[in-house]
């Protein structure tokens, strides 16, 4: 998995995030449980990176404001951060497709917590870094498509806040412990888009978290 070091040159300069979600972040991170998976980079079975590619496509006029979210920011007033494609159908074959390989890689029986997205980032857009809300315990990320003038990483600590950037292309995703391990995309999207669709899963059965 390529990843790049802050002492990197090719390490993108982070925005700061607020105090107040710096908190919020603590707080949440904090109470979670670590499983000692952490995270680590993967590529897309062919079948399911064109199937999601072609929905992605096909769907472009169904796109629509997402409503505002503190995590995410933009550079511009009057702009809009993110639109996103909402289809319940697809997203619960897509959960149900990457159950398997997302089971393998936390070593458990595993239950969908929820599948978000196609979400599009539009140019100037920032997430800043944060932790999942309960229950989403082992997430992926998926990169579905981009038009990227410049690199826009996943900004990803391991459990000792450890930060790596990595890089995603169309097809490929990261799965990570969301509710433990602090991410975002700290910088203004330069380009024209990126579009990530991200399913969630929580311990099968478990009640505590």
């Amino acid at each position: 998995m390529a990843l790049v070091r802050p002492d990197d040159p090719a390490w993108v300069p982070e925005l700061a995030t607020p105090e107040a979600l710096r908190e919020k972040c603590a707080r949440m991170q904090a109470e979670a449980r670590y499983y000692g998976r952490g995270f680590r980079k993967e590529r897309l079975e062919p079948r399911l990176h064109e199937r999601l590619a072609a929905h992605f496509s096909a769907n472009i006029a169904r796109f629509r404001t997402e409503y505002a979210i503190d995590e995410i920011g933009a550079v511009a007033r009057n702009t809009i951060p993110t639109l996103i494609l909402e289809d319940a159908a697809f997203n619960a074959q897509l959960a149900r497709d990457l159950k398997p390989r997302t089971e393998a890689w936390a070593g458990m029986a595993l239950e969908t917590s929820a599948c978000y997205g196609i979400r599009c980032y539009q140019r100037g857009v920032h997430l800043h870094n944060h932790v999942d809300r309960v229950p989403h315990v082992f997430s992926a990320t998926v990169c579905v498509e981009h038009s990227l003038d410049s690199p826009w990483p996943l900004h990803i600590e391991d459990v000792d806040g450890n930060a790596s950037q990595v890089h995603m292309e169309p097809g490929e995703f990261v799965f990570y412990e969301g509710m433990r391990l602090v991410h975002g995309r700290p910088y203004p999207l330069d380009g024209e888009f990126y579009a990530g669709i991200f399913v969630h899963y929580h311990p099968a059965g478990s009640t505590t978290l």
